[in-house]
């Protein structure tokens, strides 16, 4: 435990000189900001404004944990992957410190994208919006949903290139986008860069009914079962890959 804690505050030590703060600042900023002053002149329904923004952050997620690995694995390339593959007393903590630190960092951004929001929503606009608990289930939700994106993303940047990565980001949020429609029914569980967005739009859909008792829903209807298990199997098949990878060409 000792080795991943110092592990995980070397990952931040070293992107401290990066772009990849700024960007996790500016970002949610950003959007909270340019939601709130359309919203100041939108004439939807609250819930609908409140959705809108949430399952937007969900589809944005995709890419931003894409842009997050690959300004991480960038600072790797620069020694050509020794210090990442031999500075751990076992090769996977390397992999894990990497998992939760990006994961760390893109939670930071969730919540400040989530809060900011509600707070400026409640304050600068005048309106009731949801109370903080409920903005607490919106930000688990979404981070929980992104949770396989990092292994994923690490795996498309360790064995192939950060515009590889970005790619595949831009394409999963635009199928998290598709699958916010019907296409997703029953599919979507399936497929885990949907699974923020979709999360957010099922937890939205159980406040607009007033069925906020028991909000984890149903198991069958939400796929709280079929998705710990991909996730399970996710792990297994990178572990099996990451224990024979040896690095990369650094020439992209």
């Amino acid at each position: 435990m000792k080795v991943i804690l110092r592990g995980i505050r070397t990952e931040f030590l070293k992107m401290r000189h990066t772009l990849l703060y700024p960007l996790s600042i500016a970002i949610p900023l950003l959007a909270s900001g340019l939601f709130l002053l359309y919203y100041r002149f939108a004439g939807w329904s609250e819930q609908a404004q409140i959705s809108g923004y949430m399952e937007l952050a969900g589809m944005a997620l995709p890419f931003l944990v894409s842009v997050l690995c690959a300004g991480n694995i960038r600072l790797e390339e620069q020694n050509h992957f020794q210090f990442f593959l031999g500075s751990y007393p076992h090769k996977w903590n390397g992999l894990a410190v990497k998992g939760l630190a990006l994961a760390g960092l893109c939670l930071s951004s969730i919540s400040s994208g989530v809060f900011l929001f509600g707070t400026g929503y409640r304050v600068l606009l005048g309106k009731e919006g949801l109370s903080a608990s409920w903005y607490l289930w919106m930000i688990l939700v979404l981070f929980l949903g992104s949770v396989p994106l990092y292994l994923e993303h690490l795996f498309w940047n360790l064995q192939f290139s950060g515009t590889i990565s970005q790619c595949v980001g831009v394409s999963q949020s635009l199928l998290s986008a598709l699958f916010l429609t019907g296409l997703g029914e029953g599919r979507w569980k399936f497929f885990p860069c949907t699974w923020s967005a979709r999360g957010v739009m099922l937890l939205c859909g159980r406040i607009a009914q007033n069925k906020t008792d028991s909000f984890f829903f149903d198991l069958k209807e939400t796929g709280w079962v079929i998705c710990p298990l991909l996730f399970v199997l996710f792990c297994a098949i990178i572990g099996l890959w990451f224990h024979f990878y040896e690095g990369r060409q650094c020439n992209d």
